[in-house]
């Protein structure tokens, strides 16, 4: 049974520091929108009513800010898999990549980041490849049904009780 998408959103901000248990692909997703959809309408206000240095530096921290919860999601949403949530690091060169280009243009301009996307284009091929099909597979393939070795709860969802270690 999927949960009602503020109760998802709700899950994800209530464990954002916390990956242990599982989350299913509704979460994902839930987060993915609202995420999306916080950072752009508070971006595009910071915009509207500040220029120059300190909307780049309050735009840049929506973002990053909105982000926050994404590493433990990403763990839990592997854990739904029966996985390792260790798995998720291999979401964390095309994130960390996205974000130093994101603070190279708001620090130093479209020039600076013009010049080292230049440079990382040589090893984007080996980056993103593993970047998007883990990031696929968060948001498509379903979790397994029933209790796993990450939560042993008989609906086999949820963070209330985590597997013995």
């Amino acid at each position: 049974m999927t949960a009602h998408p503020i109760d998802s959103l709700r899950n994800t901000l209530s464990f954002s520091f916390q990956p242990r248990g599982r989350a299913d692909r509704g979460e994902a997703w839930t987060y993915l929108l609202a995420a999306t959809l916080c950072a752009t309408l508070l971006s595009g206000m910071v915009s509207a009513l500040t220029t120059g240095a300190l909307a780049d530096c309050l735009s840049l921290g929506i973002v990053v800010t909105c982000a926050i919860p994404a590493p433990a999601l990403a763990a839990r949403r592997f854990h739904d898999f029966n996985r390792s949530g260790w798995w998720s690091l291999a979401l964390a060169p095309g994130a960390l990549r996205l974000l130093l280009l994101e603070i190279l243009q708001r620090g130093f301009g479209w020039s600076a980041r013009e010049v080292a996307e230049d440079v990382l284009r040589w090893i984007d091929w080996a980056i993103f490849p593993t970047f998007g099909l883990a990031y696929l597979a968060l948001l498509a393939w379903p979790g397994s049904s029933g209790a796993n070795r990450f939560v042993a709860s008989s609906a086999g969802r949820g963070h209330d009780r985590p597997a013995p270690r």
